[in-house]
């Protein structure tokens, strides 16, 4: 598969069975930027050409700046690559390095969670935290992403329920033969899923790649009542935009929307696939709601709200905060 952004970017995806067929694969001039938890695999790797990172809290640009000073001790160039082993965080970190040294050097993503491996490794967002979550970042897509099969193996449950969400979301929002798959109940962690899921993404994204056509906004689904959500109760990311899912499209038919997908049957397919939420503890808890004021997607005071109409069709409604407060009290 070959997903082209621009006649510079392009991204090579594949899928491998174990992290030893990769490093099978790579050649000498390749450097490491690994999640901590992932010390075990250093066994495979050369000697000193592994910098190790501490996933969302090192994820800042103090170790930025000790991972580029690592790079040039390394003598690394523009064609080094830079290979990124871990969840979003560590692919974010990595991703943003490689984009600003020597203005971008070689880098293949090889996420360890579902979530990362459809969502933060598609699409050339980097990032990292300066004062508030992501502030900081670039448009560098990797030129390879490689999705190892066996990480899979190790997730728990609530990270496999995380990445399910997401690649729910995209289904819903793209409609065809993933949505298909879904409300089938068909096995989401399949390679067949897997494929479908990154270019429903990667079709949103190459139409909008810097994300200012408002073509893109589409994947922010669920993500103003879900990144409040997240922030409040530290819930893993799939999960919180899951709940914020249903909880706007219960909004929505608050705010007069003229055609919505029922929340109810929303709720229902997302725990056919073992994406469980209390929705009702949030309905009932105020104090999520101030975090909304967060939303990156927010201009101004009105904030885009994605949502969707039905399958294959999402919406977007313009909304004051503090409207969008007010109508959330009708929710409990």
């Amino acid at each position: 598969m070959e997903l082209t952004f621009s006649v510079t970017h392009t991204t090579k995806v594949g899928f491998v069975k174990s992290f030893a067929d990769f490093a099978e694969l790579l050649g000498c001039d390749c450097c490491f930027v690994i999640d901590r938890s992932l010390e075990s695999l250093a066994g495979s790797l050369p000697d000193g050409r592994v910098f190790y990172v501490d996933g969302e809290k090192e994820k800042d640009l103090n170790h930025v700046e000790s991972c580029l000073e690592w790079l040039i001790d390394l003598n690394a160039g523009r064609k080094t690559t830079l290979v990124a082993v871990g969840g979003g965080s560590t692919t974010d970190f990595a991703a943003f390095t490689a984009s600003i040294f020597n203005r971008g050097m070689r880098l293949v993503l090889v996420p360890t969670t579902l979530l990362s491996a459809v969502d933060s490794s598609i699409g050339g967002k980097t990032a990292v935290n300066f004062v508030a979550k992501n502030t900081i970042g670039t448009f560098y897509p990797a030129h390879e992403v490689v999705i190892i099969e066996d990480f899979f193996k190790t997730l728990d449950p609530q990270q496999i329920a995380s990445g399910k969400a997401e690649i729910i979301k995209l289904a819903l929002i793209k409609g065809g033969r993933l949505a298909d798959m879904v409300f089938a109940e068909a096995d989401l962690l399949s390679e067949d899923a897997l494929t479908l899921a990154i270019l429903g993404k990667y079709e949103i994204v190459s139409a909008d790649f810097t994300d200012t056509l408002e073509k893109r906004i589409v994947l922010n689904w669920g993500h103003t009542f879900g990144h409040a959500i997240e922030i409040y109760y530290a819930l893993p990311h799939g999960l919180a935009v899951a709940a914020g899912m249903v909880l706007v499209q219960e909004w929505a038919e608050i705010a007069g929307a003229d055609e919505v997908f029922p929340a109810e049957e929303l709720e229902k397919l997302l725990q056919k696939h073992g994406v469980n939420n209390d929705l009702q503890k949030y309905r009932n808890e105020n104090k999520w709601r101030k975090f909304i004021m967060l939303d990156k997607k927010r201009n101004l005071d009105r904030i885009s709200m994605v949502y969707l109409k039905k399958t294959g069709v999402p919406g977007i409604i313009y909304r004051n905060s503090n409207d969008i407060l007010k109508d959330l009290e009708e929710l409990r």
